[in-house]
């Protein structure tokens, strides 16, 4: 290719130019040269270094939920994309809009089975994308670029994967760049207007209806619609179940607010009608004991995704539509009739929520009881603060305590892939940089992505770790409680003990100014010594480690 031919890496660059991403969160190797190579000439264009490619993805999992737009992760061969599927899952779940890239070796070594190459590489990344794709020619580069993003954007909204080969890349490519304005899509789907009038009914002729908020009516904008339509009914709302929760579809500080979804809770197993909101319905965590949705309650699921109505559980209305556009039609639909006459239960239940946090371990020295600590994070929690979610044993008690006003007061992943917060964090600060972002992690999650505090560092990106460390897995010695066998009778639990990781002293060897607690008082002067701080901060605070969560 002569010096005047445009390469692939640079026709890539312009494709995502023309869409608009002006950044990509990438953990390069030799593959990517061409494209690295082409953003010399567009400082304008940030190429976010990660260590890991775990980071990078969920980097760009945290900014796509922050923006609402793309983001795109750029991956080495299928080392790199291995290593990151965890938290393309999380990315999934969330219904990320992120694209990524991965460079492959050269056909003739794909071919050949040469140094990182297995057949067909795309299938890794299958179960948590929407499509995927490897470009075949130079000259198709700019169409498969411009689909994968076209494809992310539409909704359903997703992940997307592309492979690019290093021969295609360093090859002349001549077509143009698509026009993004012919592709990019902007339709919503309204809901049928006769399963509008049918849910309308059974809401105005209901004594208990019960509105279940999902994290689509924070992510399509409909948080408004849903208050309204709470108003309009008097009736309770609660935000969905905690093993599907990713962030709060319905603020906490409002008074029809109560609690999260569980169908275990008296003030939920006795309603008559419920209406589940862009929830998935539901992820299974364990053999139910019971079904997720109370017997004799008339269901109504409202959800932009056709797929998720009636997954598990049969419906009685189901509405196939942008949440804000049904809502708004939903409000507007019982204009004219009697509606419930209001729930006088709303404080009970919400005071029932917050009070039902499960048995605590009593205070011990040197050592912190969890919902202390949870408290003192609630007062310190702005209505500008942005909480990122990954602890696991003390999720619970954080659900139950910090202010959750959507749309992006609270953010956390059903994945189950730890370690995620810690790039995500980055991601939202990046993606959201008026507000404040405050991670709050296990000091197990927090060892699966450490090298996300280089990146803070490098970058100088102001997020503020606080880690909750109880120096043990205690999600794996709370399933062998469940159990209930030998460990349990003699008190040993193995694969419990993470002791004697000094998660601030790892926080400072990456450059990041550090502090460890023992107390939850000493939160406030901690937190404001790690606000004043120009760059990223961590805070480690040390728990009880026995402990294993309600």
């Amino acid at each position: 290719m002569s010096e005047s031919e445009r390469s692939g890496g640079r026709a890539v660059l312009e494709t995502l130019l023309a869409w608009g991403v002006r950044r990509v969160f990438t953990c390069p190797g030799s593959t990517e040269a061409s494209f690295l190579d082409a953003t010399v000439d567009h400082p304008d264009f940030e190429v976010v270094l990660t260590p890991h490619e775990s980071v990078a993805v969920s980097a760009a999992d945290g900014y796509a939920r922050g923006t609402g737009e793309l983001a795109v992760a750029y991956l080495h061969t299928h080392v790199g994309l291995a290593n990151s599927l965890a938290h393309l899952n999380a990315a999934r779940l969330a219904r990320s809009p992120v694209v990524v890239l991965t460079g492959l070796k050269p056909a003739r070594l794909q071919s050949h089975r040469g140094f990182t190459c297995v057949p067909d590489t795309g299938r890794l990344a299958e179960p948590y994308v929407k499509h995927q794709w490897q470009s075949l020619r130079a000259d198709d580069l700019p169409e498969d670029l411009n689909r994968a993003l076209r494809l992310a954007l539409t909704e359903p909204t997703g992940p997307v994967w592309v492979g690019l080969s290093q021969d295609l890349m360093n090859a002349a490519c001549e077509t143009p760049v698509p026009d993004p304005e012919r592709y990019r899509p902007r339709a919503r789907t309204a809901p049928d207007p006769r399963q509008v009038r049918q849910a309308a009914e059974l809401l105005a002729t209901a004594r208990r209806p019960l509105l279940v908020a999902g994290a689509e009516v924070a992510r399509h904008g409909a948080v408004a619609e849903l208050v309204a339509l709470s108003e309009r009914l008097g009736a309770p709302v609660v935000n969905e179940d905690r093993r599907t929760f990713e962030r709060p579809g319905f603020p906490s500080s409002h008074p029809n607010y109560a609690g999260l979804y569980d169908a275990k809770r008296p003030t939920v197993a006795d309603r008559d009608v419920i209406l589940f909101a862009g929830c998935r319905c539901f992820t299974e965590f364990e053999v139910p004991g019971r079904p997720d949705v109370p017997d004799g309650s008339r269901v109504i699921h409202l959800h932009s995704d056709a797929g998720e109505i009636g997954a598990i559980y049969g419906v009685d209305v189901g509405i196939v539509a942008d949440e804000r556009l049904a809502l708004a039609r939903l409000r507007s639909e019982l204009d004219g009739q009697r509606g419930p006459a209001g729930d006088d239960r709303v404080a009970a239940m919400r005071a029932e929520f917050l009070a039902d946090s499960g048995p605590l371990p009593p205070e011990r020295d040197g050592v912190e009881n969890v919902a202390a600590v949870a408290e003192a994070l609630a007062r310190l929690v702005a209505d500008d603060t942005t909480v990122v979610g990954d602890a696991t044993t003390t999720g619970a008690i954080l659900l139950r305590r910090l202010p959750q006003d959507p749309p992006h007061q609270h953010h956390t992943t059903s994945s189950g892939s730890l370690g995620w917060g810690m790039g995500a964090a980055l991601g939202l600060k990046l993606a959201r940089p008026e507000r404040e972002v405050i991670a709050v992690l296990g000091d197990g999650a927090f060892q699966f992505s450490p090298q996300a505090l280089w990146v803070a560092a490098r970058y100088r990106i102001p997020v503020t770790y606080v880690v909750i460390n109880n120096e043990s897995y205690a999600a794996v010695a709370a399933a062998l409680r469940r159990y209930g066998g030998t460990a349990v009778k003699r008190g040993v639990y193995p694969g419990k003990d993470l002791s004697g990781i000094d998660v601030a002293a790892i926080a400072r060897g990456y450059g990041v100014f550090a502090q460890r607690l023992h107390r939850a008082d000493a939160l406030p002067a901690a937190m404001a010594k790690a606000r004043a701080h120009p760059g990223p901060a961590l805070i480690e605070i040390m728990t009880d480690p026995d402990y294993l969560g309600p």
